[in-house]
């Protein structure tokens, strides 16, 4: 869990600096800003949040900068339901092939509590030169969303041509600025290549739409507002099929299981999430990222987000007919 935070947040830290640094030119007169990167996750005590600065180079190229960009020292605190929840510094380690040679700064506390009701919550990191960056949103409760159960399993002979799911708000507030919504279903599978078990997934998406350039999959969109989703068994069946696509040794893969899972998410993290047009656990650094920020005193993201999730069931007959185990 913490491993994931820490890959999570690290990430957009780097895409937020990155926009950060399309805005500097070496050759202008240089401003330092300041990124703050945190989003919290709401159905665990342990948070995560960076807080780097840009920098100038000798020339146009970023990447010859050798001065490590994350700062330390800073007092970063959360303010939320008559709470104050104050973060530690800490340093680890980069990976061998960083051109920062040094420990990585980070602030983390595990003590985080969820509520059950949405109330306001603050984010303020105090840097060691007085400057003050700041954040409000509204905390995603893990109790503010149910998921009502499926008892249609995915089979050969499908009772409907797609496969329906619904969820519902409860302990919502009538002043709730309201929840974002991310669906997802996901294909849980084990690959054996040569005698190494593989875990991996495959996210599936709701249909698949003829183009000139053939079938292009499209995926759930994140909305506000919605309670349902659907997904066409074309598309169910296209997706098992890909999971072995190419391989002729169809026994090789075993179906773990299938889950549908809901990404609950604030308004900020769902405006950074829609533009990056990809999923919370896949994000990837790309060299045209949009400016998203909604720190008040500099640049970065701050957010909060939960899952909530059931278990799929999938028939063996279907699993065995793409000579899956």
């Amino acid at each position: 869990m913490k491993k994931t935070f820490l890959a999570f947040i690290l990430t957009v830290s780097a895409l937020a600096f990155l926009s950060c640094e399309d805005q500097v030119n070496p050759k202008a007169d240089f401003e330092e800003v300041y990124v703050l990167s945190c989003i919290i996750r709401t159905d665990t005590t342990y948070q995560i949040a960076t807080i780097s600065r840009s920098y100038d180079v000798n020339g146009f190229d970023p990447t010859t900068n050798s001065a490590d960009p994350f700062i330390k020292g800073a007092k970063i605190k959360l303010f939320y339901d008559n709470k104050v929840v104050e973060f530690r510094d800490t340093a680890i380690a980069r990976d061998a092939d960083s051109r920062y040679k040094a420990p990585m700064n980070i602030y983390y506390t595990n003590k985080f509590i969820s509520t059950s009701l949405p109330v306001a919550l603050r984010i303020e990191a105090t840097l060691p030169n007085g400057k003050v960056l700041s954040a409000s949103s509204e905390l995603i409760s893990i109790y503010s969303v149910y998921i009502n159960s499926l008892n249609v399993p995915i089979s050969s002979n499908p009772l409907s041509s797609k496969l329906n799911f619904t969820w519902g708000e409860w302990m919502l507030t009538p002043n709730s600025k309201g929840v974002y919504y991310a669906p997802e279903l996901v294909i849980f599978y084990t690959q054996d290549k040569g005698g190494v078990k593989i875990k991996k997934q495959k996210k599936v998406p709701v249909f698949y739409a003829n183009t000139t350039s053939g079938l292009l999959p499209i995926y759930p969109q994140i909305q506000a507002g919605i309670k349902s989703a659907a997904f066409e068994m074309d598309a169910i069946n296209r997706a098992m099929a890909e999971i072995s696509d190419g391989e002729p040794q169809k026994s090789n893969y075993k179906i773990d299981g299938v889950v549908f899972r809901l990404l609950l998410m604030d308004a900020g993290l769902a405006s950074y999430y829609s533009l990056q047009k990809t999923f919370l656990d896949e994000f990837s650094v790309r060299v045209n990222q949009p400016d998203v920020t909604n720190i008040n005193g500099g640049l970065g993201v701050f957010g909060n987000y939960t899952i909530k999730q059931i278990n799929v069931e999938i028939a063996r007959e279907y699993i065995n007919s793409f000579g899956y185990n």
